[in-house]
Parts: structure tokens; C-alpha cells; sequence
């Protein structure tokens, strides 16, 4: 029998196997995580959201650094100075987002 902590376990590893195959369905991750959402702790289903938003970050940056970079060889100064900017966010953390709970 399945308990709630190894289903959780398994669709974070699940979750990970995607991510390191390239296999990106927004939709499926979607409706996962709607069917999760009265199924899970808050710990647990803010753990599969960090998990899905880590695996689509990674493959949206990785888009916009290649194309930066066929630009930045063809020339573009506009595309050199956007992908120094991102290299330089990214190595001083530039990728945290501070999550805001309430609003005054």
C-alpha cells in the first residue's frame, strides 16, 4: 500500500526523471498538481511546486542563453550586453525570488 509521503516521494522523483529526459508538458504538470492539491500537506505540495517551478526555470533560461548567444554571434551588441547581464545575475543569485505572503 502506498502512504501519502511515498506517492509524494514518487512524483517528485517523477518530477526530476522529466527534467533530466528534456520532457516538458506544462499541461500534464498542471493537472497533476490540481489533483494533488486537496490530496497533500502544504509542505508537501509546496515541495512539488518548487520541484516543477526548478525544472521549468532551468529549461526557459537555457532557451533564452541560446538564442542570446545565436545573436551575439551574429553580431547583435544589444544581445552581448543582455547575456553579460544574465551571467552576471546568475553568479551573484539573481534567480531567488522572494516570495511575498501578505499585502498592506
Amino acid at each position: 500500500m502506498r502512504t501519502k509521503r511515498g506517492s509524494i516521494d514518487d512524483l517528485l522523483e517523477g518530477i526530476e526523471k522529466a527534467k533530466a529526459e528534456n520532457k516538458y508538458n506544462i499541461v500534464r504538470d498542471l493537472e497533476m498538481l490540481h489533483a494533488q492539491y486537496t490530496k497533500t500537506s502544504k509542505r508537501d505540495y509546496l515541495a512539488l511546486l518548487r520541484a516543477l517551478l526548478e525544472k521549468y526555470s532551468t529549461q526557459l533560461d537555457g532557451d533564452i542563453d541560446a538564442a542570446l548567444r545565436k545573436r551575439c554571434l551574429a553580431g547583435d551588441t544589444e544581445a552581448i550586453r543582455l547575456l553579460d547581464e544574465r551571467r552576471k545575475a546568475a553568479a551573484d543569485g539573481g534567480s531567488e525570488v522572494q516570495i511575498i505572503d501578505d499585502i498592506k
